[in-house]
Protein backbone atom coordinates (compact mmCIF):
# COMPACT_ATOMS: atom_id res chain seq x y z
CA UNK A 1 0.00 0.00 0.00
CA UNK A 2 3.12 2.17 1.48
CA UNK A 3 4.55 1.69 -2.47
CA UNK A 4 0.77 2.47 -4.32
CA UNK A 5 1.08 5.88 -2.58
CA UNK A 6 4.11 6.66 -2.75
CA UNK A 7 4.49 6.14 -6.65
CA UNK A 8 0.65 6.61 -7.86
CA UNK A 9 0.03 10.22 -8.30
CA UNK A 10 -3.95 9.66 -8.58
CA UNK A 11 -3.68 7.48 -5.37
CA UNK A 12 -2.37 10.89 -3.37
CA UNK A 13 -4.64 13.16 -5.36
CA UNK A 14 -7.39 10.79 -4.14
CA UNK A 15 -5.94 11.04 -0.79
CA UNK A 16 -5.42 15.04 -0.56
CA UNK A 17 -9.22 15.62 -2.21
CA UNK A 18 -11.00 13.51 0.36
CA UNK A 19 -8.62 15.11 3.30
CA UNK A 20 -9.08 18.13 2.03
CA UNK A 21 -13.04 17.88 2.02
CA UNK A 22 -13.20 16.27 5.59
CA UNK A 23 -10.84 19.63 6.67
CA UNK A 24 -13.53 22.24 4.93
CA UNK A 25 -16.31 20.15 6.67
CA UNK A 26 -14.41 20.19 9.61
CA UNK A 27 -13.85 23.62 9.70
CA UNK A 28 -17.69 24.01 9.16
CA UNK A 29 -18.85 21.80 11.87
CA UNK A 30 -18.06 23.86 15.07
CA UNK A 31 -20.47 26.91 13.68
CA UNK A 32 -22.60 24.19 12.56
CA UNK A 33 -23.26 22.28 15.76
CA UNK A 34 -23.53 25.52 17.83
CA UNK A 35 -26.22 26.78 15.87
CA UNK A 36 -27.58 23.56 15.88
CA UNK A 37 -27.91 23.23 19.78
CA UNK A 38 -28.82 27.37 19.53
CA UNK A 39 -31.68 25.91 17.61
CA UNK A 40 -32.87 23.58 19.90
CA UNK A 41 -33.17 25.27 22.66
CA UNK A 42 -35.01 27.85 20.82
CA UNK A 43 -37.34 25.42 20.07
CA UNK A 44 -37.62 24.13 23.56
CA UNK A 45 -38.61 27.77 24.62
CA UNK A 46 -41.14 27.98 22.20
CA UNK A 47 -42.83 24.75 23.33
CA UNK A 48 -42.90 25.82 26.30
CA UNK A 49 -44.57 28.58 26.10
CA UNK A 50 -47.28 26.87 24.00
CA UNK A 51 -47.99 24.39 26.85
CA UNK A 52 -48.03 27.11 29.20
CA UNK A 53 -50.63 29.02 27.39
CA UNK A 54 -52.67 25.67 26.80
CA UNK A 55 -52.16 24.79 30.24
CA UNK A 56 -52.98 28.09 32.18
CA UNK A 57 -56.04 29.21 30.14
CA UNK A 58 -59.08 30.04 32.09
CA UNK A 59 -61.15 28.12 29.35
CA UNK A 60 -59.42 24.63 30.17
CA UNK A 61 -62.12 23.07 31.92
CA UNK A 62 -62.41 19.48 33.74
CA UNK A 63 -63.29 18.02 30.44
CA UNK A 64 -60.10 19.19 28.86
CA UNK A 65 -58.01 17.69 31.77
CA UNK A 66 -57.07 14.86 29.50
CA UNK A 67 -55.67 16.17 26.38
CA UNK A 68 -53.56 18.54 28.65
CA UNK A 69 -52.14 15.53 30.24
CA UNK A 70 -51.38 14.23 27.07
CA UNK A 71 -50.19 17.54 25.78
CA UNK A 72 -47.90 17.82 28.96
CA UNK A 73 -46.34 14.16 28.64
CA UNK A 74 -46.21 14.71 24.73
CA UNK A 75 -43.67 17.84 25.64
CA UNK A 76 -41.65 16.67 28.32
CA UNK A 77 -41.13 13.76 25.78
CA UNK A 78 -40.31 16.03 22.81
CA UNK A 79 -37.79 18.68 24.87
CA UNK A 80 -36.37 16.22 27.84
CA UNK A 81 -37.70 18.78 30.63
CA UNK A 82 -37.81 18.27 34.17
CA UNK A 83 -39.61 21.47 35.22
CA UNK A 84 -41.71 24.44 33.63
CA UNK A 85 -42.53 27.13 35.45
CA UNK A 86 -43.84 30.91 35.16
CA UNK A 87 -42.93 33.83 36.80
CA UNK A 88 -45.34 36.46 37.65
CA UNK A 89 -45.42 39.66 39.60
CA UNK A 90 -42.74 38.06 42.28
CA UNK A 91 -44.58 34.68 42.13
CA UNK A 92 -43.58 31.30 40.78
CA UNK A 93 -45.93 29.16 39.16
CA UNK A 94 -44.76 25.47 38.48
CA UNK A 95 -46.77 24.21 35.43
CA UNK A 96 -44.96 21.03 34.75
CA UNK A 97 -42.54 18.39 37.06
CA UNK A 98 -40.67 18.60 39.95
CA UNK A 99 -37.10 20.37 41.23
CA UNK A 100 -35.13 18.28 40.85
CA UNK A 101 -32.37 17.28 43.18
CA UNK A 102 -29.19 17.82 41.22
CA UNK A 103 -27.44 21.08 40.52
CA UNK A 104 -28.06 23.78 37.73
CA UNK A 105 -24.69 24.01 35.92
CA UNK A 106 -25.27 26.67 33.39
CA UNK A 107 -27.61 29.32 32.69
CA UNK A 108 -29.43 30.57 29.01
CA UNK A 109 -31.26 33.20 28.50
CA UNK A 110 -33.31 33.56 25.32
CA UNK A 111 -35.19 36.59 25.98
CA UNK A 112 -32.29 39.15 23.74
CA UNK A 113 -33.69 39.87 20.31
CA UNK A 114 -29.84 39.27 18.43
CA UNK A 115 -27.84 36.12 20.14
CA UNK A 116 -24.96 34.35 18.94
CA UNK A 117 -24.05 30.78 19.68
CA UNK A 118 -22.12 30.27 22.40
CA UNK A 119 -19.06 27.44 21.39
CA UNK A 120 -17.71 27.49 25.01
CA UNK A 121 -21.34 26.24 26.04
CA UNK A 122 -21.61 24.09 22.87
CA UNK A 123 -18.22 22.44 24.29
CA UNK A 124 -19.34 21.56 27.48
CA UNK A 125 -23.09 19.86 26.41
CA UNK A 126 -21.64 18.21 23.98
CA UNK A 127 -19.63 16.24 26.58
CA UNK A 128 -21.77 16.07 29.25
CA UNK A 129 -22.45 12.57 30.77
CA UNK A 130 -23.84 13.61 34.69
CA UNK A 131 -26.94 14.56 36.54
CA UNK A 132 -26.65 18.57 36.00
CA UNK A 133 -29.09 20.69 34.45
CA UNK A 134 -29.33 23.65 32.26
CA UNK A 135 -31.70 26.47 33.38
CA UNK A 136 -33.38 28.27 30.29
CA UNK A 137 -35.46 31.54 30.04
CA UNK A 138 -37.51 32.13 27.99
CA UNK A 139 -39.72 34.87 27.30
CA UNK A 140 -43.87 33.79 28.13
CA UNK A 141 -46.36 34.51 25.37
CA UNK A 142 -49.21 34.85 28.07
CA UNK A 143 -50.03 38.34 28.81
CA UNK A 144 -48.79 39.75 32.48
CA UNK A 145 -46.37 36.60 32.83
CA UNK A 146 -42.72 38.09 33.60
CA UNK A 147 -40.98 34.51 31.77
CA UNK A 148 -40.53 31.25 31.53
CA UNK A 149 -38.21 28.81 32.50
CA UNK A 150 -37.19 25.44 32.33
CA UNK A 151 -35.09 22.83 33.23
CA UNK A 152 -33.09 20.61 31.02
CA UNK A 153 -30.58 17.81 31.53
CA UNK A 154 -27.47 18.73 30.07
CA UNK A 155 -26.44 14.74 29.63
CA UNK A 156 -30.11 15.03 27.20
CA UNK A 157 -28.50 17.99 25.33
CA UNK A 158 -24.87 16.15 24.73
CA UNK A 159 -26.80 12.83 23.69
CA UNK A 160 -28.57 14.90 21.36
CA UNK A 161 -25.49 17.03 19.96
CA UNK A 162 -23.59 13.76 19.88
CA UNK A 163 -26.28 12.64 17.68
CA UNK A 164 -25.83 15.34 15.32
CA UNK A 165 -22.20 15.48 15.35
CA UNK A 166 -22.48 11.17 13.64
CA UNK A 167 -24.80 12.24 11.21
CA UNK A 168 -22.53 15.39 9.90
CA UNK A 169 -19.59 12.84 10.25
CA UNK A 170 -21.50 10.26 8.02
CA UNK A 171 -22.76 12.58 5.64
CA UNK A 172 -18.91 14.53 5.45
CA UNK A 173 -17.08 11.05 4.91
CA UNK A 174 -19.74 10.60 1.57
CA UNK A 175 -19.69 13.75 0.54
CA UNK A 176 -15.88 13.87 0.32
CA UNK A 177 -15.91 10.09 -0.90
CA UNK A 178 -18.05 11.47 -3.65
CA UNK A 179 -16.40 14.77 -4.64
CA UNK A 180 -12.85 12.78 -4.06
CA UNK A 181 -14.16 10.01 -6.51
CA UNK A 182 -15.26 12.88 -8.84
CA UNK A 183 -12.21 15.42 -8.98
CA UNK A 184 -9.86 11.76 -9.39
CA UNK A 185 -11.56 11.08 -12.68
CA UNK A 186 -11.67 14.11 -13.62
CA UNK A 187 -7.82 14.48 -12.46
CA UNK A 188 -7.08 10.89 -13.90
CA UNK A 189 -8.22 11.91 -17.69
CA UNK A 190 -6.91 15.45 -17.31
CA UNK A 191 -3.93 15.10 -15.78
CA UNK A 192 -2.69 12.11 -14.82
CA UNK A 193 -2.85 9.53 -17.75
CA UNK A 194 -1.66 12.41 -19.80
CA UNK A 195 1.05 12.98 -18.00
CA UNK A 196 1.97 8.88 -16.82
CA UNK A 197 1.92 8.92 -21.49
CA UNK A 198 4.87 11.80 -21.48
CA UNK A 199 6.53 9.76 -18.89
CA UNK A 200 6.43 6.75 -20.93
CA UNK A 201 7.17 8.59 -24.17
CA UNK A 202 10.25 10.28 -22.36
CA UNK A 203 11.24 6.63 -21.33
CA UNK A 204 11.10 5.05 -24.56
CA UNK A 205 13.02 8.38 -26.18
CA UNK A 206 15.54 7.59 -23.89
CA UNK A 207 16.07 3.92 -24.39
CA UNK A 208 15.70 4.51 -28.06
CA UNK A 209 16.24 7.73 -29.25
CA UNK A 210 16.32 6.62 -32.95
CA UNK A 211 13.36 4.82 -33.69
CA UNK A 212 10.04 6.18 -34.01
CA UNK A 213 7.39 4.39 -31.67
CA UNK A 214 4.43 5.47 -33.77
CA UNK A 215 3.29 8.78 -35.57
CA UNK A 216 1.73 11.55 -32.77
CA UNK A 217 0.19 14.28 -34.40
CA UNK A 218 0.72 17.71 -32.44
CA UNK A 219 -1.69 17.92 -29.03
CA UNK A 220 -4.45 20.19 -29.35
CA UNK A 221 -4.40 21.07 -26.08
CA UNK A 222 -4.20 24.89 -25.17
CA UNK A 223 -3.11 24.31 -21.41
CA UNK A 224 0.05 23.67 -19.92
CA UNK A 225 -0.17 19.70 -20.44
CA UNK A 226 -0.80 20.74 -23.93
CA UNK A 227 2.22 23.03 -24.21
CA UNK A 228 4.43 20.43 -22.46
CA UNK A 229 3.63 17.96 -24.86
CA UNK A 230 4.05 20.02 -28.17
CA UNK A 231 7.72 21.19 -26.66
CA UNK A 232 8.20 17.40 -26.18
CA UNK A 233 7.36 16.80 -29.54
CA UNK A 234 9.28 19.60 -30.83
CA UNK A 235 12.61 18.48 -29.03
CA UNK A 236 12.58 14.81 -30.09
CA UNK A 237 12.10 15.63 -33.68
CA UNK A 238 15.46 18.17 -32.85
CA UNK A 239 17.15 15.88 -31.27
CA UNK A 240 16.60 13.24 -33.59
CA UNK A 241 17.89 15.71 -36.41
CA UNK A 242 20.68 16.60 -34.29
CA UNK A 243 21.89 12.78 -34.09
CA UNK A 244 20.91 12.48 -37.94
CA UNK A 245 23.90 15.21 -38.73
CA UNK A 246 26.34 13.62 -36.04
CA UNK A 247 26.00 10.14 -37.86
CA UNK A 248 26.68 11.94 -41.30
CA UNK A 249 29.35 13.77 -39.36
CA UNK A 250 30.98 10.58 -38.26
CA UNK A 251 30.40 9.07 -41.34
CA UNK A 252 31.76 11.80 -43.04
CA UNK A 253 34.80 11.79 -40.73
CA UNK A 254 35.06 7.48 -41.01
CA UNK A 255 35.60 8.04 -44.79
CA UNK A 256 37.96 10.89 -44.86
CA UNK A 257 40.13 8.62 -42.51
CA UNK A 258 39.87 5.57 -44.48
CA UNK A 259 40.80 7.73 -47.52
CA UNK A 260 43.30 10.08 -46.23
CA UNK A 261 46.24 8.25 -46.58
CA UNK A 262 45.91 6.91 -50.19
CA UNK A 263 44.90 10.64 -51.02
CA UNK A 264 48.52 11.96 -49.12
CA UNK A 265 50.04 9.61 -51.65
CA UNK A 266 48.46 10.87 -54.70
CA UNK A 267 49.18 14.31 -53.95
CA UNK A 268 52.32 13.66 -52.50
CA UNK A 269 53.69 12.41 -55.99
CA UNK A 270 51.51 15.03 -57.73
CA UNK A 271 54.12 17.86 -55.45
CA UNK A 272 57.10 16.24 -56.23
CA UNK A 273 55.77 16.57 -60.13
CA UNK A 274 55.04 19.99 -59.55
CA UNK A 275 58.20 20.51 -57.61
CA UNK A 276 60.20 19.38 -60.69
CA UNK A 277 58.17 21.96 -63.12
CA UNK A 278 58.73 24.72 -60.62
CA UNK A 279 62.28 24.00 -61.04
CA UNK A 280 62.67 23.76 -65.27
CA UNK A 281 64.27 26.47 -67.11
CA UNK A 282 62.00 27.37 -69.21
CA UNK A 283 59.45 30.35 -67.37
CA UNK A 284 56.49 29.28 -68.58
CA UNK A 285 56.64 25.55 -67.31
CA UNK A 286 58.13 27.22 -64.28
CA UNK A 287 55.09 29.16 -63.19
CA UNK A 288 53.17 26.12 -64.15
CA UNK A 289 54.74 24.13 -62.01
CA UNK A 290 54.34 26.67 -59.09
CA UNK A 291 50.94 27.13 -59.27
CA UNK A 292 50.23 23.55 -59.61
CA UNK A 293 52.17 22.70 -56.36
CA UNK A 294 49.83 25.52 -54.78
CA UNK A 295 46.74 23.95 -56.04
CA UNK A 296 48.12 20.50 -54.70
CA UNK A 297 48.96 21.94 -51.35
CA UNK A 298 45.27 23.79 -51.12
CA UNK A 299 43.78 20.15 -51.74
CA UNK A 300 46.29 18.95 -49.01
CA UNK A 301 44.78 21.67 -46.42
CA UNK A 302 41.68 20.93 -46.88
CA UNK A 303 41.80 17.71 -46.67
CA UNK A 304 43.20 18.28 -43.58
CA UNK A 305 40.64 20.65 -42.05
CA UNK A 306 37.97 18.21 -43.15
CA UNK A 307 39.37 15.03 -40.81
CA UNK A 308 40.33 17.88 -38.27
CA UNK A 309 36.99 19.13 -37.85
CA UNK A 310 35.71 14.97 -38.23
CA UNK A 311 37.74 13.80 -35.22
CA UNK A 312 36.06 16.11 -32.93
CA UNK A 313 39.31 15.77 -31.03
CA UNK A 314 40.36 19.93 -30.33
CA UNK A 315 42.97 19.96 -27.41
CA UNK A 316 42.17 22.06 -24.24
CA UNK A 317 43.55 25.54 -24.41
CA UNK A 318 46.96 25.63 -22.63
CA UNK A 319 46.51 29.47 -21.50
CA UNK A 320 49.50 32.25 -21.59
CA UNK A 321 49.29 35.48 -21.58
CA UNK A 322 49.72 36.85 -25.18
CA UNK A 323 51.04 40.20 -26.92
CA UNK A 324 47.73 40.72 -29.31
CA UNK A 325 49.37 42.14 -32.17
CA UNK A 326 52.57 39.97 -32.25
CA UNK A 327 50.01 37.28 -33.39
CA UNK A 328 48.25 38.84 -35.81
CA UNK A 329 51.58 39.81 -37.40
CA UNK A 330 52.36 36.24 -37.71
CA UNK A 331 49.55 35.59 -39.34
CA UNK A 332 50.43 38.51 -41.38
CA UNK A 333 53.66 36.84 -42.96
CA UNK A 334 51.81 33.49 -43.43
CA UNK A 335 49.73 35.38 -45.82
CA UNK A 336 52.20 37.61 -47.67
CA UNK A 337 52.74 34.50 -49.59
CA UNK A 338 49.51 33.12 -50.78
CA UNK A 339 47.99 36.67 -50.77
CA UNK A 340 50.64 38.76 -52.07
CA UNK A 341 47.87 42.02 -53.44
CA UNK A 342 45.97 41.94 -50.37
CA UNK A 343 47.11 44.72 -47.45
CA UNK A 344 46.94 43.93 -44.25
CA UNK A 345 47.01 46.89 -41.61
CA UNK A 346 48.31 46.04 -37.95
CA UNK A 347 46.34 47.95 -35.79
CA UNK A 348 47.36 46.83 -32.36
CA UNK A 349 49.69 48.42 -30.08
CA UNK A 350 52.22 46.25 -28.23
CA UNK A 351 50.59 46.96 -24.88
CA UNK A 352 47.62 44.97 -25.75
CA UNK A 353 47.49 41.16 -24.07
CA UNK A 354 44.97 38.96 -23.60
CA UNK A 355 44.69 35.26 -21.42
CA UNK A 356 44.63 32.72 -23.92
CA UNK A 357 46.03 29.83 -25.90
CA UNK A 358 48.53 31.26 -28.70
CA UNK A 359 48.53 28.18 -31.14
CA UNK A 360 44.74 27.96 -31.25
CA UNK A 361 44.69 31.91 -31.22
CA UNK A 362 46.85 31.85 -34.39
CA UNK A 363 44.20 29.46 -35.68
CA UNK A 364 41.49 31.81 -35.10
CA UNK A 365 42.73 34.91 -36.48
CA UNK A 366 44.28 32.67 -39.90
CA UNK A 367 40.37 31.64 -40.16
CA UNK A 368 39.50 34.78 -40.47
CA UNK A 369 42.02 36.79 -42.36
CA UNK A 370 41.97 33.83 -44.74
CA UNK A 371 38.22 33.83 -45.80
CA UNK A 372 38.54 37.90 -45.85
CA UNK A 373 41.47 37.62 -48.40
CA UNK A 374 39.76 34.89 -50.73
CA UNK A 375 36.18 37.02 -50.12
CA UNK A 376 38.23 39.85 -52.05
CA UNK A 377 39.89 38.02 -54.75
CA UNK A 378 39.33 40.09 -58.16
CA UNK A 379 39.03 43.28 -56.32
CA UNK A 380 40.92 46.37 -56.72
CA UNK A 381 42.92 47.52 -53.55
CA UNK A 382 41.78 44.51 -51.08
CA UNK A 383 42.64 45.82 -47.57
CA UNK A 384 41.89 44.11 -44.31
CA UNK A 385 42.23 46.04 -41.25
CA UNK A 386 42.91 44.64 -37.76
CA UNK A 387 42.25 47.05 -34.52
CA UNK A 388 41.70 46.28 -31.00
CA UNK A 389 39.79 47.98 -28.25
CA UNK A 390 39.32 47.54 -24.38
CA UNK A 391 35.59 46.80 -23.10
CA UNK A 392 36.13 46.16 -19.14
CA UNK A 393 38.25 43.40 -18.92
CA UNK A 394 37.19 41.80 -22.62
CA UNK A 395 39.71 42.53 -25.48
CA UNK A 396 37.84 43.39 -28.57
CA UNK A 397 39.63 42.68 -31.92
CA UNK A 398 37.96 44.04 -34.70
CA UNK A 399 39.14 42.37 -38.27
CA UNK A 400 36.91 44.51 -41.56
CA UNK A 401 37.91 44.07 -44.97
CA UNK A 402 36.82 45.63 -47.99
CA UNK A 403 35.26 42.54 -49.57
CA UNK A 404 31.79 42.22 -51.38
CA UNK A 405 30.02 40.95 -48.14
CA UNK A 406 28.43 38.07 -47.32
CA UNK A 407 25.26 36.68 -49.01
CA UNK A 408 22.16 37.47 -46.98
CA UNK A 409 21.61 33.48 -47.57
CA UNK A 410 24.03 32.82 -45.36
CA UNK A 411 24.48 34.91 -42.37
CA UNK A 412 22.20 33.05 -40.08
CA UNK A 413 23.78 29.86 -40.65
CA UNK A 414 27.53 31.27 -40.67
CA UNK A 415 29.24 29.55 -38.03
CA UNK A 416 27.44 26.22 -38.90
CA UNK A 417 29.58 23.38 -40.05
CA UNK A 418 30.14 23.13 -44.34
CA UNK A 419 28.44 26.61 -44.27
CA UNK A 420 30.47 28.87 -47.63
CA UNK A 421 30.23 32.24 -47.81
CA UNK A 422 31.69 33.75 -51.27
CA UNK A 423 34.78 32.06 -51.38
CA UNK A 424 35.55 29.05 -53.80
CA UNK A 425 36.78 26.02 -52.82
CA UNK A 426 36.43 26.44 -49.42
CA UNK A 427 34.98 23.48 -46.70
CA UNK A 428 32.87 25.73 -44.98
CA UNK A 429 34.53 24.67 -41.25
CA UNK A 430 37.20 27.40 -40.68
CA UNK A 431 34.12 29.90 -39.09
CA UNK A 432 32.52 27.12 -37.11
CA UNK A 433 36.26 25.81 -35.93
CA UNK A 434 37.26 29.20 -35.13
CA UNK A 435 33.67 30.23 -33.29
CA UNK A 436 34.71 26.64 -31.63
CA UNK A 437 38.24 27.88 -29.81
CA UNK A 438 37.28 31.11 -28.84
CA UNK A 439 34.36 29.85 -26.38
CA UNK A 440 36.98 27.35 -25.64
CA UNK A 441 38.99 30.43 -24.50
CA UNK A 442 36.33 31.51 -22.41
CA UNK A 443 35.40 34.24 -25.27
CA UNK A 444 33.26 35.05 -27.98
CA UNK A 445 33.74 35.39 -31.68
CA UNK A 446 30.41 37.33 -33.68
CA UNK A 447 29.56 39.09 -37.10
CA UNK A 448 29.32 42.40 -36.56
CA UNK A 449 28.43 43.73 -40.05
CA UNK A 450 28.03 42.59 -43.75
CA UNK A 451 27.38 44.72 -46.80
CA UNK A 452 28.41 45.92 -50.41
CA UNK A 453 31.67 48.19 -48.25
CA UNK A 454 32.72 44.91 -46.54
CA UNK A 455 32.65 42.93 -43.35
CA UNK A 456 33.66 43.01 -39.90
CA UNK A 457 34.10 39.98 -37.26
CA UNK A 458 34.69 41.11 -33.64
CA UNK A 459 36.89 38.38 -31.78
CA UNK A 460 36.30 38.90 -27.58
CA UNK A 461 38.52 37.44 -25.57
CA UNK A 462 39.81 38.22 -21.85
CA UNK A 463 42.29 40.93 -21.00
CA UNK A 464 45.80 39.73 -19.43
CA UNK A 465 46.35 40.87 -15.95
CA UNK A 466 49.01 43.17 -15.68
Amino acid sequence: MHRFLSRSLSARLLLLTVGFVLAAEMLLFLPSIAYFRQEGLEMRAKSAGLVAEALMSEQAGQHSREASDMLARQFMKQTDARLLAAFQDGQTFLILGEPPLADIVAVEDLRTDTRFPDFVATGMDFFARGDGYLRLIAPSPIAGQDRLELLVPCAAIGAELRAYAGRILLLSILIAAFVGALIYLSMLRLIVRPVQKLADDMTAFREAPERRRRFAPASERRDEIGQLQREFHAMKQSLRSAFRQRERLASLGLSVTKINHDLRNVLSTALLMADRLSANPDPALAEMGERLARTVERGVGLTDEVLEYSSAREPEPVFETVQLGRIVADVQMDMRTAFPRVWIANRIGRDVRVTADPEQLHRILSNLLRNAAQAMSGRDKPAIDVSADLVADTVITRISDNGPGLPESVEDRLFLPFTRGTSEGSTGLGLSISKELAEGMGGSLELLETGPDGTTFILGLARAAD
